[in-house]
């Protein structure tokens, strides 16, 4: 058989290896999109970034906790010793911050901190004399107002922590010798504070007491609850959140009292608990998503068109499929750039259809009818359809994918069951 006669029979079989080559080598501009697309993610999270320290990032807060410095034999050191019945109530309000192009959901927040001194308990701790209370807060700078701390007929204002701040964080309350005999002689035990803060990301609260009552009301609809426990009741909804958390201060990893040097403020915040403020998949995950869906989808045009070719007898020439794939190509890099100004449903539609409108006329041209153009414009308004839904689910996309790549294969053995491969190439 000559070599001629041979590349007939098997003209088929070269191109559909033709189609694969290209498909792969498609994988170089997805990967460079790609690439663009983690740029862009790594400038949003730059804004984030500066919005949240101009703004206030994520925010700790715990319950006031005694500061004590009782000399021991190896010297003086200021110990914490946690209070009693500690209960918090938050309102939570959400906005959006723009730096540029990129939006960053910041809060501001309404706390009330009340609970209980236990006198006799802290006269063991430490001697007649001034009182330090600290208030842990992980980002003074987001304190937008603060009340006087109120402790029974006191109003005591809040100062600059002065006490290893380079190792802890917040504000503290001193009450003096004298404002602490009348106390104990009052028998007057409970505290209430007030602050307005603001932060970003997340609000995590302390569990720095013997018992802990946190119940927050939020109006962001997509909450993470993170940390060390989940909320004991919860509600979300449309308008928000509301979600209750009640600890013992044995569920804490460390006990009521504690050097203060030897526990840096962020190994404390390891067992805070709260919520965070969790972004729906956004614009750039979800380019990002459809980027990694792009081989699939190239790969089912170019089969598209090469099944074309055999049920239609009319072979194509390499040059349209390279043409097409590039127009496949930069359909991920426009819906990233319209992404980054439209809602993404919007982008998608856009993108998607100046895609199939220049698609759609050019294969019906090079294929020779133009029904033909028609129903390869079909196709891929349906497949680009699965995609947005493939890159929309946040939990069912890789069910999804699995599913519709299966149908895919099963609907090109359909068409093509009753083929003559080898007729098509002119064999015998």
């Amino acid at each position: 058989m000559s070599t001629l006669r041979l590349f007939e029979r098997n003209r088929a079989t070269l191109k559909l290896l033709f189609v694969s080559a290209l498909s792969l080598a498609m994988l170089i501009p997805l990967f460079m999109v790609r690439s663009i697309v983690s740029e862009r993610q790594n400038l949003q999270f730059a804004a984030e970034n500066t919005i949240s320290s101009r703004w206030g990032g994520p925010q700790s807060i715990g319950g006031l906790v005694a500061l004590s410095n009782k000399p021991e034999r190896t010297g003086s050191h200021w110990r914490a010793n946690v209070l009693s019945n500690l209960v918090i109530k938050v309102s939570l309000a959400t906005e959006q911050r723009y730096l540029g192009i990129y939006e960053v959901p910041v809060y501001t927040t309404q706390v009330i901190i009340e609970g209980r001194l236990d006198w006799q308990h802290l006269s063991s701790l430490q001697a007649p004399g001034d009182l330090v209370l600290w208030l842990p807060l992980s980002d003074v700078r987001g304190v937008r107002e603060i009340s006087s701390l109120k402790l029974g007929s006191l109003k005591i204002p809040a100062r600059p922590l002065g006490i290893h701040a380079n190792t802890i964080s917040g504000l503290q309350f001193t009450v003096t010798e004298q404002e602490r005999q009348d106390l104990q002689a009052a028998a007057a035990d409970k505290y209430r504070l007030e602050l307005k803060l603001a932060g970003s990301d997340s609000l995590m609260f302390l569990p720095l007491a013997d018992t802990t009552q946190v119940t927050l009301d939020a109006d962001w609809p997509h909450p993470e609850f993170v940390g060390q426990y989940l909320p004991t009741e919860r509600s979300i909804s449309g308008s928000g959140v509301q979600a209750s958390w009640q600890l013992l201060g044995l569920n804490r990893p460390y006990g009521d009292q504690w050097v203060v040097s030897d526990m840096p403020f962020a190994q404390l915040n390891q067992a805070g608990f709260g919520m965070r403020l969790e972004t729906p998949v956004d614009g750039y995950q979800r380019s990002e998503r459809s980027v990694k869906y792009g081989f699939l989808f190239i790969s089912l045009t170019f089969f598209t068109l090469f099944l074309f070719e055999v049920m239609t007898g009319r072979p194509l020439h390499p040059v349209p499929y390279v043409l097409t794939g590039a127009a496949l190509a930069v359909f991920y890099l426009v819906l990233l750039a319209l992404s980054e100004y439209l809602p993404f449903a919007s982008a998608f539609a856009v993108a998607a259809g100046l895609l199939v409108g220049i698609v759609t006329p050019y294969t019906g041209a090079v294929l020779g009818q133009r029904r033909r153009g028609f129903l390869v414009g079909a196709m891929m308004a349906v497949t680009y359809s699965l995609l947005y839904v493939l890159v929309s689910a946040q939990h069912a996309a890789l069910l999804l994918g699995s599913l519709a790549l299966l149908l895919a294969i099963a609907g090109l053995m359909y068409l093509t069951r009753g083929v003559d491969w080898y007729a098509y190439g002119g064999g015998d």
